[in-house]
This record gives C-alpha cells, sequence and structure tokens, in this order.
C-alpha cells in the first residue's frame, strides 16, 4: 500500500480525533481507545421488519467526544449473517470492534432425537477423538449449535453437527450435549437432550 501525504497525516492526528475509531476512505480502520466503559445498552422496541429475510441489527454506544446511542436498524442481505459489533475492554481502555456481515454457514437441518431405543448397546472399543466442526454463526437468535458426535454403525462413523431450535424455549433453556460413557468395558451412547 502506498502512503500519501493525506493517509500519513491522518495517521499522525488518529490520536488526537474522537477515540472509538477513525476511517479511512481507503479502508483502514484504526482503532482508538476509550478510558471510560460505556453506559449500560439501551433497550430498544424492534418495529416490525420490513419483509422477511430482514435482520434487525442492534444500536450500541458509539464515540464521538461523549457516549452517543447509535439507533438499531433493520437490514437485508441475502446469504449473509450479521456479526454484531462489541466493546471490549483491551488494558482497561474500551475499543470498539465494528459488526460485519459474513457468509452464511450451510444450514444442516437434522430431525430431532428419537425416542430412545430399549437395551443399551455396549461397544467395545472407544470413539475416536472428536472432529473440531467449523459451524459459522447462528441462522437466528434463537438457534443453538447441537455439536457432531461418533455413532457406531458397524464401525465408527462421525455425524455431522447442526443448528438446533429449542422446541419449547424458555430461560435458562439450552441444550445439554449427548456423550460417550465408559460402562464395564465398553462404551454406551447417552443422548443428547434440551432443558
Amino acid at each position: 500500500m502506498k502512503i500519501t501525504p493525506l493517509l500519513f497525516a491522518g495517521l499522525l492526528l488518529a490520536p488526537l480525533a474522537s477515540p472509538a475509531q477513525v476511517r479511512f476512505g481507503i479502508g483502514v480502520d484504526v482503532a482508538v481507545p476509550v478510558g471510560e466503559a460505556p453506559p449500560p445498552p439501551y433497550t430498544e422496541v424492534m418495529t416490525a421488519a420490513p419483509g422477511p429475510g430482514y435482520v434487525w441489527i442492534a444500536g450500541h454506544w458509539g464515540w464521538h467526544h461523549r457516549w452517543i446511542w447509535m439507533r438499531g436498524h433493520w437490514d437485508y442481505r441475502p446469504g449473509y449473517t450479521w456479526a454484531a459489533g462489541h466493546w471490549a475492554n483491551v488494558n482497561g481502555n474500551w475499543v470498539w470492534t465494528e459488526g460485519a456481515w459474513v457468509t452464511a454457514a450451510p444450514m444442516v437441518v437434522a430431525p430431532p432425537p428419537g425416542p430412545p431405543v430399549s437395551g443399551e448397546v455396549v461397544i467395545q472399543s472407544a470413539p475416536p477423538a472428536p472432529i473440531v466442526e467449523t459451524y459459522g454463526y447462528a441462522p437466528g437468535p434463537d438457534y443453538v449449535w447441537i455439536g457432531g458426535r461418533w455413532a457406531w454403525q458397524g464401525r465408527w462413523v462421525w455425524v455431522r453437527g447442526y443448528w438446533g431450535r429449542h422446541p419449547h424455549w424458555h430461560p435458562g433453556g439450552g441444550w445439554v450435549a449427548g456423550h460417550w460413557d465408559h460402562r464395564g468395558g465398553g462404551y454406551v451412547w447417552v443422548e443428547g437432550r434440551w432443558r
């Protein structure tokens, strides 16, 4: 990248600008720390979405010589998921990380686990180490990542994880992951469940 006199002057003056984030037209973001924590967020009342597929981008505090509330709004980007921005405390100072649209992870929809099979199947060999899956961002605020697992089908087979939605969401609700339990010299699958 070629540093022009205008860019060089901007870099020199950035610490004197309003601390939070200095944006240059060429796409360079310089995070400038703020010495005080942002106030608690406002509770915003969301209007109805303008149409299907719109995403609510929540408001946040911005620093412009003082704290100013930046109102939330609806936005639409087919094929993308919104990763919200946030303030982070870095060595006693607050730095804003801008939100961004990211390519949505493909959504794998799997049926909910069926009823438990009567009787336990004991597998003599231990399952392999879990595979680390890349799962991106949730397709919605009420989705939970249900991680993949090893299943025994005459041999160990990896069953991919998926985004699941709680059937009866409530505060404290979530997914309790299943696991292979070591019992009496073998391994028995204990199914995951919603709580």
